[in-house]
């Protein structure tokens, strides 16, 4: 379940439920018994609805809490615990879980990471499918520790990193398989629809995305995460290789006006990010680098922010803080129009154009981005 909800949450804002017209509120309770033991003092739950993130707590008492609403749809969700005595860390201590209609039961011997949902059908259906992969998950896991334990120069070897990336992917790829399986056999299921999204995860392939979504039933396909789910493929179609980049108009931080389709002529890479975009950040050191490679020679950027409404100034920070000197564009809003046109569901992301404004590429980082520049421009 946690190898699944870890990616719904992060799809959270793209793909919560829509506020549909007739839609009538499903009523859910959660009810949590923990060990007294553990020092948990409170409780706290958070899901995204209508792009909005709410965010409830409840007061643990003897061991037990509870949590009542109606929602219209099932959402994934996040327990957090505080601890007497202790500040709250909701990273440190989460359960994510699906919160949908009926009785949710919540059990754990001491901490949110061990919790259990059990009592509702996505909840008994995730359970099932996590039971199945944990073995794939458990070499992933041990994997990252390895790489983790070894020394900084060892880490810092680009063959070794490679390798271990390569050993990820092969077992990323089993676990997609099996989520693929499970929407096959799971066709009408409820749950199907959050195992596609893991399946496509932030970048989905369109193709054999396209033809999971199509697998499933039509009911599921007219609900508001289906409908969400098709229009999603349907931006993903639009940006395919191949296809003519979508043009668009943003502004700098100075308020000038910048129409992509003016950069043609140049290889473009458009860069999907934010200030308050962990990965971004940490990928933006590579970028100037290759920047500074071949900006000469017929490349550029072109920094797409999702920043939000009213963040210009985290905005202009981290464009200085990282050094960034190709244009940054945004429309500080919710969502990023560029973002929304591109199908964009998580950052970082990036597509690059070629002179004539097509798309040749997609989510070329460090090395991948280099390789790909030398083989279109030579090697500089």
């Amino acid at each position: 379940m946690k190898s699944l909800l870890s990616i719904l949450l992060i799809l959270l804002p793209f793909l919560s439920p829509a506020q549909t017209a007739g839609n009538q509120p499903e009523a859910y309770t959660v009810k949590g018994q923990l060990n007294p033991k553990a020092g948990v003092s409170r409780v706290y739950l958070f899901y995204i609805l209508h792009k909005v993130r709410v965010l409830d707590s409840a007061r643990v008492e003897h061991g037990r809490f509870q949590f009542r609403g109606a929602l219209p749809e099932p959402v994934p969700a996040l327990l957090s615990f505080t601890y007497r005595g202790a500040p709250y860390r909701p990273t440190e201590n989460a359960a994510p879980f699906f919160l949908e209609e009926g009785s949710i039961t919540i059990t754990t011997p001491d901490s949110a990471r061990q919790a259990v949902a059990t009592g509702t059908p996505l909840n008994s259906e995730s359970n099932a499918l996590a039971v199945s992969l944990k073995p794939l998950q458990d070499q992933q896991d041990a994997i990252r520790q390895e790489f983790a334990a070894q020394p900084a120069e060892r880490r810092q070897d680009s063959a070794y990193a490679a390798a271990t990336e390569a050993r990820l992917a092969a077992l990323e790829l089993q676990q997609r398989q099996a989520y693929a399986a499970y929407i096959q056999a799971h066709p009408s299921s409820r749950f199907s629809l959050f195992a596609l999204q893991h399946y496509g995860g932030p970048t989905p392939e369109v193709e054999s995305f396209a033809r999971l979504y199509q697998t499933l039933a039509p009911t599921l396909r007219r609900s508001p995460i289906g409908q969400r789910l098709g229009q999603q493929i349907a931006a993903l179609q639009r940006v395919a290789i191949g296809a003519l980049a979508p043009d668009f108009v943003q502004h700098t931080p100075e308020g000038k006006p910048v129409r992509l389709s003016e950069l043609r002529g140049k290889y473009v890479l458009i860069d999907f990010w934010a200030s308050w975009c962990g990965p971004c950040r940490e990928e933006n050191p590579n970028l100037v680098k290759t920047y500074a490679q071949y900006k000469d020679k017929g490349f550029t950027v072109l920094g797409v922010s999702l920043d939000r409404p009213g963040a210009r100034e985290a905005w202009v920070k981290a464009i200085a803080a990282d050094g960034l000197p190709w244009l940054q564009v945004s429309d500080l809003t919710r969502p990023n129009a560029a973002a929304e046109a591109y199908g964009v569901q998580t950052i970082p992301q990036n597509f690059l154009l070629d002179p004539a404004g097509r798309i040749v590429a997609t989510n070329l980082r460090g090395e991948t981005l280099k390789q790909k520049l030398a083989e279109l421009l030579g090697k500089s």
